[in-house]
């Protein structure tokens, strides 16, 4: 503020107090509301708006609203990078305080705030102010917003990242399917580890459940993404029959899709693991895991990979879970008799366990066969073991 605005608001303000031995709160904000009105630049407008402001008088958003109405309105008329700065800096500031106030009914007027403004941080605040204020009507244009902008248009790079930025703001608030859907996007995107790490932190405050639309992603997206939403949704708040739902779908997904391409096959590799594990860790009993647990151990990619699917399938313990472990035992038992010896036994001894585990008596037949089909002796103990398990049930 230049000496002789300063002074000329000083006098007058100087002048409030002196014509009223006491003012209160109320009286200082008609006052400043008064030397608003009376402000001729936009920069005697901005001095006078941080002191009304400062006022903290809820009663303020009326014309704080009209206030920036006829900013916006203005928009067009600047002409100076001066004049266009102290309308970005004031605009900021009744942005950011019908935010404070919670000023729903702003909305209308914030959002063209936005669309006026060319200064990205000013845009980024109106859309930060917009989820403060639960604008929801406001949710799926500024969701289409994230999705162009997790797209890369052309353009300035910085300026894209801080409205980003106010996106995530906005939508971690206003919530919805598709809002997640482009946060969860923004979080794996081009930004700068800034812009993903907010995205990160918005995600779990957007839905406790978000597993429809993590499902989406899994049957839509390339394996790392695909493991990505996974993980997204065995972390969040979901029910148990849910996340092992969209444990099933990401290990049905991860083989379904061959490739050559040998870093697609570790990202399928690790989608297939961090699904198993999954199923192990949540006690599954889905019969949707058995066909895809088959799959795993018959097409055995990777030895751990085929010894957790065992002891999946075990944990499952349904009659028809205890028939594919006892088919693969009856098989090993067949290679066994005929003389066709395994340099590594981890596989039979995980799958005799498993039916032990069962406690099903369906698997009876296979483990007493153990015993007459050439094992050595330390592999009939393990299934006598198994058997005295099944017995306990």
């Amino acid at each position: 503020m230049n000496r002789k605005l300063f002074t000329h608001v000083l006098v007058l303000a100087v002048w409030g107090f002196l014509v009223s031995p006491v003012l209160w709160s109320g009286e200082a904000t008609e006052m400043w509301k008064r030397l608003y009105q009376r402000s001729t630049s936009l920069e005697q407008k901005l001095a006078v708006m941080q002191n009304l402001i400062e006022q903290d008088d809820p009663g303020l958003v009326p014309t704080l609203m009209q206030s920036l109405t006829e900013l916006v309105g203005g928009s067009k008329n600047l002409r100076t990078s001066t004049e266009k700065e102290n309308w970005t800096q004031l605009c900021r500031l009744i942005v950011r305080a019908l935010g404070t106030y919670k000023a729903t009914e702003s909305a209308p007027i914030i959002f063209q705030c936005f669309e006026a403004a060319e200064n990205p941080i000013l845009k980024s605040e109106a859309l930060t102010t917009l989820g403060k204020i639960r604008a929801t009507d406001y949710t799926e244009r500024i969701t289409l917003l994230l999705r162009d902008l997790n797209l890369k248009p052309e353009g300035d790079s910085v300026a894209q990242e801080i409205v980003a930025y106010g996106c995530i703001n906005a939508l971690e608030k206003l919530k919805g399917n598709m809002a997640y859907k482009q946060v969860f996007l923004a979080m794996q995107g081009w930004y700068s580890k800034r812009i993903k790490d907010r995205a990160a932190a918005a995600l779990p405050l957007m839905s406790e459940d978000p597993t429809d639309v993590l499902s989406e992603l899994i049957k839509e997206s390339s394996p790392d993404i695909k493991l990505q939403a996974l993980q997204a949704g065995l972390t969040s708040a979901a029910p148990q029959n849910k996340k092992i739902s969209l444990a099933v779908l990401s290990l049905e997904q991860a083989l379904l899709e061959q490739t050559a391409d040998v870093r697609l096959q570790t990202q399928l590799g690790s989608l297939r693991s961090t699904a198993i594990n999954s199923l192990i860790n949540l006690q599954s009993k889905s019969p949707s895991s058995l066909e895809p647990l088959r799959k795993v151990i018959e097409l055995n990619y990777d030895v751990n990979e085929r010894l957790n699917a065992v002891l999946a399938l075990g944990i499952n313990g349904s009659d028809e879970a205890t028939k594919i472990l006892s088919s693969f035992l009856d098989r090993q038992n067949q290679r066994q008799i005929s003389g066709t010896q395994e340099a590594d036994n981890r596989f039979t001894i995980a799958l005799i366990r498993a039916l032990g585990m069962t406690k099903n008596p369906i698997a009876r037949p296979v483990l007493q066969a153990v015993e007459y089909s050439n094992y050595t002796p330390a592999m009939v103990k393990i299934a006598k073991e198994a058997l005295q398990q099944i017995e306990q049930k």
